[in-house]
């Protein structure tokens, strides 16, 4: 099904409930916001899903107060749908519900029109707080981040990957295998996957050639590192 409806606040009339559509890929997570929410009588959860393409469709016709949004990384495509839905639902208000506070992800979300972006694990108290703040305020931006991330704002070209990002792409690019890679570094190949998806997304790259290429461009990685590709290219060292 496209999306799923909650019904907890049908039949009673209080004012003034603001209309939430939440959305996020984890069912668990998405289950406790819309828990949480349907319990406090100031709000009533419209719409929850796992993807903005499930909810777009209806977006417009709903009309949410607010929309909640977990956002993971700065991917290129998830912040595009984000742009695309709140051109279809201009008064709808966005909090962006960061799993990642670095600069970039930060800056992106911004960027495609969010009206507040604070952390996943923000108190009950903080998301309420935050739904409220930006409801009533005309004009208003909420931003919870940490101090290091106002100062990477601030800057003219922030940096686009973490320091661990780049000491596993830099290390990719020298034609390490992920098994490699998590040896050298002591930690587990899975972590090194998870690295090598944030480091996809947020270079909008579809592999590890393509990666180490941006990685480059952007700086991220001396181009000499790269100079060291591997012969049989580095997909095949994946």
């Amino acid at each position: 099904m496209p999306y799923q409806r909650s019904d907890a606040n049908a039949g009673l009339s209080r004012e003034p409930v603001i209309s939430v559509a939440v959305v996020d890929a984890s069912t668990f997570f998405r289950a406790g916001l819309v828990h949480f929410l349907s319990a406090d009588d100031t709000f009533s959860v419209v719409a929850h899903t796992a993807t903005l393409r499930e909810l777009h469709a209806d977006t417009g016709a709903l009309r949410p107060d607010v929309l909640l949004i977990g956002v993971e990384h700065a991917a290129a495509e998830v912040l595009r749908d984000l742009a695309r839905l709140r051109t279809a639902a201009r008064g709808t208000r966005v909090v962006a519900l960061l799993a990642a506070d670095d600069p970039l992800t930060v800056r992106r979300a911004l960027t495609a029109g969010v009206q507040a972006a604070i952390p996943r694990h923000a108190t009950p108290q903080e998301l309420a707080g935050t739904i409220r703040g930006i409801v009533r305020g005309d004009d208003r931006i909420v931003l919870s981040v940490p101090q290091h991330t106002l100062v990477g704002l601030r800057e003219q070209t922030p940096q686009l990957l973490t320091s661990r990002e780049r000491e596993i792409i830099g290390l990719v690019a020298r034609g390490l295998r992920n098994s490699q890679i998590a040896d050298r570094l002591v930690i587990t190949e899975s972590t090194v996957k998870r690295h090598l998806s944030n480091v996809y997304a947020k270079l909008d790259a579809a592999c590890r050639t393509e990666a180490v290429r941006k990685a480059v461009e952007h700086g991220a990685i001396p181009a000499v590192v790269a100079a060291a590709r591997p012969a049989g290219g580095y997909e095949a060292a994946g």
